[in-house]
């Protein structure tokens, strides 16, 4: 059922997908994990969103009393767009400011706090995160009037919406006026739902969640698809939350799993597909949230960045003996050894298992038939060589 959903938008929906170049690699980065910042490898996200700016009741904005400053300037170096992010995480008191100042009588002076705060630290737009019940019948004009503000000074407005539902609250001309959604694809369940237990955010979500809003009419360069880098662990009640990073460190071989017990996230096959999926159908990915990476050779979003920009080349001597052709691949890959002695060459899964073991011989082209492997990221290693040197190769 999937797969035929899958094709009906394929079929019907006329659109040509983006550049390589311009697929968006989005991340969150919420105030509270701002002590991560010198972790994070900026230069692989081409999008940071500062998470969360909220107002008080006299309007004024803060981002959990943190400056951002430092952030924007070291996502600047990286030459990433920084947009602010608003709306999420409400307390009680950001919650009654937020009725209050989207109020007809109120709106306009709010918005003209945001477009200080935006013009203050430099910033290249704003992204909305209001959700649930904080989307009223104020929402929509609301966000048209501030998508006024931001085009007139050549900024961005975006919104991070739900998987597979629209409140009825977003009107046509409020969801047109985004230059693009944040699918938040994750929380099919958690602690609200302590009796079902299970993966919060499966692969068919995905799928589904494209489709979904595709259907609402909102056209695949306005589409990123969000995946989590933190899961759910049913094992006690209440269920609790843990990062991506923790569960890597309980034990590596968990980056190439999507359960450990029953503790749910997605690890690196799932993200890798996942990319894979968005690369195919959207303009890109969103992260919630690069604080919960793994800042190691485990790391999600090296996963992904991997992903969309695989590694043509490697480190001489071995770049100038052995050719790799296409890459990404499909059913078939070319192998070609320029060197005047024999290659002995291992395919290996991205988590280590040896799949295939072979020789090429001197000034020779060796034809593997690939139709068997799975979609998703392969090392081909030199065996026997030292220091050990690889291709990262992509099974499309």
């Amino acid at each position: 059922m999937t797969r035929t959903l899958l094709l009906f938008f394929l079929t019907l929906l006329p659109f040509t997908l983006p550049a390589q170049e311009d697929f968006k690699i989005v991340g969150y980065l919420p105030y509270y994990r701002f002590g991560f910042s010198d972790q994070i490898d900026f230069q692989q996200l081409t999008h940071l969103n500062i998470a969360f700016a909220n107002p008080l009741m006299n309007g004024q904005l803060e981002v959990g009393g943190q400056d951002i400053g430092p952030v924007v300037d070291m996502a600047r170096s990286h030459g990433l767009t920084v947009l602010i992010s608003m709306g999420g995480g409400l307390t009680a008191e950001w919650r009654e400011a937020w009725r209050s100042l989207m109020e007809p009588p109120n709106r306009t002076g709010f918005i003209h706090t945001i477009m200080e705060f935006v013009r203050a630290y430099e910033l290249d737009g704003v992204d909305m995160d209001l959700e649930g019940g904080d989307v009223t019948y104020l929402y929509s004009p609301f966000v048209l009037e501030l998508r006024d503000s931001l085009s007139a000074e050549g900024k961005l407005l975006t919104a991070a919406l739900p998987g597979i539902s629209r409140d009825a609250d977003i009107t046509d001309a409020a969801l047109a006026a985004f230059d693009w959604v944040n699918m938040m694809v994750y929380n099919l369940t958690g602690p609200w739902a302590p009796n079902n237990p299970g993966p919060h955010s499966p692969f068919e979500f995905a799928v589904n969640s494209i489709n979904h809003w595709f259907g609402q009419g909102v056209p695949p360069e306005k589409l990123t698809l969000g995946v989590p880098f933190y899961g759910w662990d049913f094992s006690a009640n209440p269920v609790s939350s843990f990062t991506y990073r923790t569960i890597v460190l309980q034990d590596p071989a968990n980056a190439f799993a999507d359960q450990a017990g029953l503790a749910y996230y997605n690890g690196i096959p799932t993200i890798q597909r996942k990319t894979e999926l968005a690369m195919d159908l959207v303009s890109g990915v969103m992260i919630w949230e690069v604080g919960q990476d793994s800042y190691t050779e485990y790391s999600l979003l090296n996963a992904i960045y991997e992903t969309v920009y695989p590694p043509l080349s490697v480190e001489e001597p071995l770049a100038e003996a052995l050719s790799v052709y296409p890459n990404p691949f499909g059913e078939e890959l070319s192998i070609q050894n320029q060197a005047d002695a024999p290659l002995h060459l291992r395919l290996s899964a991205i988590d280590g298992r040896a799949l295939r073991q072979f020789t090429v011989g001197a000034r020779t082209t060796h034809w593997m038939n690939t139709a068997s492997l799975a979609p998703g990221m392969y090392v081909l290693q030199v065996v026997g060589q030292e220091p050990p040197q690889a291709y990262k190769i992509l099974r499309y």
